[in-house]
């Protein structure tokens, strides 16, 4: 072979070979996605969510005359870490409001979040169901989504089916929070409470279709963004009327606006019991505080919109004492999920959206003069899950009898009891169950990293397998050497809150027994995935 035939070969082997590689990974990843697809089909003929039962609320829930009813708030902030507040440690950021809420009430050490991403976290929070039960998995993304945002988007899935990101089994199967969903406010309607959301709602995008606005899921009122204030553009409404397009250039604006709706709504109130969910939509990014609090904290524009919030929280808790209703009204604060980029977890392994505690460990306060006793610490591990059957309780309403609630009841607790009757909490990431924490002991069969381009999990994705398989075995022995990450991982709570030391080597009857667990709940939650009741 001459050398200029040689060169011109040569020359074509550098074009197509590079072109084949790329045609391959085109077929693999185009074969997985079809694939991934066939499987959510599957799962969405078995959730039928079309086909979800016709009932009215008070058709399953019945209520019990009581001598007085609370107010209720609940403040939901977004993307708040465990150590983000002065009370859970944090020294950068200033937050004397909420502090004060604590040594007034009660502060929980062992609180979780349903999901450790927005929509599903707050679907859990109004229903008192994981999550998976109403179809929802990953942040609800607009109607109106970009033609190139949507292709970005189905391209990162198809990259987490070969384990190349951690996108793996993110797609919702529903648009929207169902409205066979019973929320908090539906329930809470029956016992005569007025009520409203404020803030971001995430659970659909009623611009899009008016299906998933606040008023089909039990509020009278509402006043807030259609979705998350990084989905371009999210709009502002006030009721059933867009007011601002494009919510983007004066974010700063919102925090104080959503707390003045919150103080109108307390005063126009009357006679009647409220409840308001109010969801802020800070210090999710893209973090912009106010003018005024601009540049405030030693902690960047993450901690001076947490500043912010806290002096906005200071505001409705003075209202409530000039109203004479300090000690009449219930006050929940909490964040939907553990901090993104910015914010501290706390010294809690891994952030938002990742199963290891920062993800899922959030912060919670409860406040009721007279009711929760003053200064005191829950170290029970408890979940928001919780908050509905608790409301429930307190407000004289009996759970809905055609579907499983999968939170318990914190009643006792609220007002002092110290033991609680023990409930695993099960950790989803999307539509797997990845972790359970019981009494002290947290297990994790298997966590997704967000790794790139080599993934932890070295044995469940393409690129893992091609990285070298998850272990490595020294020529001419019979024994293998874990490469990595090494399944599964148990950790002593009491012992280890930051989950720094896997004893799963040393504690393998907790192991197995906490392995079983999640097996036999999933084996049960699948065949019902919806949980309804005959």
């Amino acid at each position: 072979m001459n050398k200029e035939i040689f060169l011109k070969i040569k020359s074509v082997l550098r074009i197509f070979v590079p072109l084949s590689i790329v045609a391959i990974l085109f077929l693999i990843i185009s074969f997985s996605t079809r694939k991934d697809e066939l499987n959510r089909r599957v799962s969405k003929k078995l959730f039928q969510i079309g086909m979800d039962p016709k009932i009215k609320t008070e058709q399953v829930i019945t209520p019990d005359e009581m001598p007085s009813l609370p107010n209720i708030i609940i403040i939901l902030v977004d993307d708040l870490g465990y150590g983000d507040i002065g009370s859970y440690g944090s020294t950068a950021i200033q937050t004397p409001y909420l502090d004060r809420m604590a040594e007034e009430g009660m502060q929980f050490t062992d609180f979780y979040c349903s999901s450790p991403l927005c929509s599903p976290s707050r679907a859990g929070l109004l229903t008192g169901r994981y999550p998976l039960r109403s179809g929802l998995t990953f942040p609800l993304q607009p109607g109106k989504d970009t033609f190139t945002r949507k292709l970005v988007k189905e391209a990162a899935y198809a990259m987490g089916v070969l384990g190349v990101v951690d996108m793996k089994n993110a797609k919702n199967l529903v648009k929207g929070l169902p409205q066979s969903e019973i929320t908090i406010a539906e329930a809470l309607k029956i016992q005569g409470y007025t009520t409203a959301a404020i803030g971001k709602w995430h659970l659909g995008d009623f611009v899009v279709d008016m299906e998933h606005h606040p008023y089909n899921h039990g509020f009278d009122s509402f006043v807030g963004f259609n979705a998350s204030n990084d989905d371009w553009p999210a709009s502002f409404w006030v009721e059933d009327k867009q007011i601002v397009e494009d919510i983007a250039l004066n974010q700063g604006e919102y925090t104080e606006r959503f707390t003045d709706e919150a103080i109108k709504f307390i005063n126009n109130s009357g006679d009647k019991p409220f409840f308001i969910y109010l969801a802020h939509k800070d210090p999710h990014q893209p973090c912009i505080p106010s003018e005024k609090f601009a540049g405030l904290s030693d902690a960047g524009a993450h901690g001076d919109t947490i500043m912010e919030l806290d002096w906005n929280t200071g505001r409705i808790f003075e209202q409530l004492k000039d109203l004479g209703i300090d000690d009449e009204t219930l006050v929940i604060f909490t964040s939907d999920n553990g901090p993104w980029f910015d914010g501290s977890s706390g010294g809690l392994r891994g952030r938002k959206g990742e199963t290891f505690a920062g993800g899922f460990r959030v912060p919670m306060i409860v406040r009721w003069p007279g009711t929760v006793p003053a200064g005191t610490v829950n170290r029970n591990p408890s979940s928001n899950l919780d908050i509905f059957p608790t409301l429930m309780e307190l407000t004289g309403l009996t759970l809905p009898s055609d579907r499983i609630i999968d939170g318990r009841d914190l009643s006792d607790e609220f007002k002092g009891a110290t033991t609680a009757d023990p409930k695993a909490i099960y950790f989803f990431h999307y539509n797997e169950v990845e972790a359970v924490r019981v009494d002290n002991w947290k297990y994790i069969r298997s966590t997704n990293t967000r790794s790139w381009p080599i993934p932890m999990d070295k044995k469940n994705s393409l690129f893992g397998k091609l990285a070298g398989g998850a272990d490595y075995k020294p020529e001419g022995s019979n024994e293998s050497v874990p490469t990595l990450a090494k399944w599964p991982m148990l950790y002593n709570m009491d012992t280890d809150p930051e989950e720094n030391y896997n004893l799963s080597d040393r504690k393998p009857k907790i192991q197995k027994n906490l392995n079983e667990q999640i097996e036999n709940f999933e084996a049960d939650f699948f065949k019902n995935p919806r949980g309804w009741i005959d």
